[in-house]
C-alpha cells in the first residue's frame, strides 16, 4: 500500500519545491510505499521528480497526458472521461491516501473527483485557498462559483498557515485542517556583514537598503507599490535605496518606473537571495497574496525586519507595526517611515528563533511526513527490517 502523490500542473513553483521535500521526507520514514502521478507538460517537475526515484527505489512514477488549466473546475465537469480514467488508475494502484499537491483550489482538482470516485480517502496540500477574484485572475468570479465544491471534497486539508486555515474555513470546508508551516535552509541563512554584501553586490553604502526579492509581477507581487510610497516622500526619496531580486515579465515596467519617478534604485538579476538578505536593512513584501511566503522567513532567519501586507503568512508572524494595508502606498509609505523612525531595527530576536526553530526544512520534513502518515490506516504501513 502507498501514499499517492498528484500534479498536474503545468507549472514548477515554490509549492513544488515544499512538496518534493515533503515526498523525500515520506520516502525516506521507510515506513510506505510512494506512488507519484503526474503530467507530461510539466518538464522541471519530471526531472526533479525521476532524480528521486533514482535515490528512492520504492518511489514508483505514472504520467498522464493532461494537465491544470484555466477554469479546471468547469473543465472537470465537462470532460468527465477524465475523472473516470484517473479513478480506474487510482483504484489499480490501490493507495491508502491520495494527496493533490495544489497551488490552489483548482490546480490538481482532478485527483479530488477521482478520488471520491474511486472511494479512496484524499487530502489537499494548499499553500493558497484565495478566491480567483481576490488573486484578481481573469473571471474570476465566474470560476469562484464553479469551484465552491471543490472545498467538501478532500477528506483533509493540509496547509502552511493559521490564517490560510482560517480563510479555508471560510470558504465552506469542514475536513479537519492540519498545519505544516514551510521549511528553510536555516544553514545557508544568517546574519553576516552588510557592507561585505553591499559591495559584492554593488550597491550604496550611505542608503537605506529596503526592497522586494522574487518574480517581478504587478499583479500578485507589485512591485510597483514600493516605487510609489518611496517616491511620495522626500526624505525617503534621498535617503533609501530600492533592491528587486528576480525575474518576471514586469521587470521592464519596474525599470521604467524607478526611472520616471526619479527613484534610487537596483534591479538585480535572479541570485543568491542570501547575500542580498545580509545587505538589505529590510524585506517589503507589498503583494495582494502570498502564503507563508519563502523570502519572508529567510530574510527572517537571516535576522532582517520584513515589512509585509497584513494578510495571510505576514499577518502570521509580522508584528503590527510592520504590517499595512495591501494595495496602499500610502500605508506602505507609513511603515517605511516607522521603520526608519525606530533606527532601522533587526527582526525581533524572539520571532528569529521561532523561525529558525519551527520553521526550517528538518521540522517542515518532520511535520509533514509525521502528518500524512497519521491518515493512513495502521495496517497500510510496510514492515521494517
Amino acid at each position: 500500500m502507498s501514499i499517492l502523490f498528484y500534479d498536474d500542473s503545468p507549472v514548477f513553483g515554490g509549492h513544488e519545491v515544499m512538496s518534493l521535500a515533503g515526498v523525500e521526507a515520506v520516502l525516506s520514514s521507510g515506513e510506505v510505499g510512494v506512488d507519484f502521478i503526474l503530467t507530461e507538460a510539466n518538464t522541471v517537475l519530471r526531472e526533479r521528480v525521476s532524480e528521486l526515484a533514482e535515490r528512492f527505489p520504492s518511489l514508483r512514477l505514472h504520467h498522464v497526458p493532461w494537465c491544470s488549466s484555466k477554469l479546471e473546475a468547469l473543465r472537470n465537469r465537462l470532460k468527465p472521461a477524465r475523472i473516470r480514467i484517473l479513478s480506474e488508475i487510482l483504484r489499480d494502484l490501490s493507495p491508502s491516501l491520495v494527496v493533490a499537491i495544489q497551488g490552489n483550489i483548482e490546480h490538481s482538482s482532478l485527483a479530488l473527483h477521482a478520488s471520491r470516485a474511486a472511494g479512496i480517502r484524499s487530502a489537499s496540500y494548499i499553500p493558497v485557498p484565495h478566491t480567483n477574484a481576490e488573486m484578481g485572475a481573469k473571471l474570476g468570479a465566474i470560476r469562484d462559483l464553479f469551484c465552491r465544491h471543490l472545498f467538501h471534497l478532500p477528506d483533509h486539508f493540509i496547509t502552511i498557515s493559521d490564517e490560510m486555515a482560517a480563510l479555508l474555513r471560510e470558504r465552506g470546508t469542514r475536513a479537519p485542517i492540519h498545519i505544516v508551516y514551510n521549511g528553510i535552509d536555516t544553514g545557508r541563512f544568517q546574519q553576516g556583514d552588510s557592507m561585505t554584501a553591499r559591495d559584492s553586490l554593488n550597491l550604496p553604502n550611505d542608503k537605506t537598503l529596503v526592497g522586494v526579492i522574487g518574480r517581478i509581477e504587478f499583479r500578485q507581487k507589485q512591485q510597483h507599490l514600493l516605487v510609489e510610497a518611496l517616491a511620495g516622500d522626500p526624505k525617503l526619496r534621498s535617503s533609501c535605496h530600492l533592491v528587486f531580486a528576480g525575474e518576471g515579465p514586469d521587470r521592464a515596467n519596474l525599470a521604467d518606473i524607478i526611472s520616471r519617478l526619479d527613484v534610487s534604485g537596483t534591479i538585480l538579476p535572479w541570485c543568491d537571495p542570501a547575500r542580498v538578505y545580509q545587505a538589505m536593512d529590510a524585506l517589503v513584501i507589498p503583494s495582494r497574496y502570498e502564503g507563508l511566503p519563502l523570502v519572508m522567513l529567510e530574510a527572517l532567519a537571516s535576522g532582517k525586519s520584513v515589512l509585509g501586507s497584513d494578510r495571510d503568512g505576514m499577518k502570521d508572524l509580522l508584528p503590527a507595526e510592520r504590517r499595512f494595508q495591501p494595495g496602499n502606498p500610502g500605508a506602505l509609505r507609513s511603515a517605511l517611515q516607522r521603520f526608519v523612525q525606530d533606527g532601522k531595527p533587526p527582526a525581533p530576536e524572539a520571532l528569529v528563533n521561532r523561525v529558525r526553530e519551527t520553521m526550517s526544512m528538518p521540522a517542515f520534513r518532520q511535520a509533514f511526513s509525521s502528518t500524512l502518515l497519521s491518515l493512513c490506516p495502521p495496517d497500510s504501513r510496510l514492515q521494517k527490517g
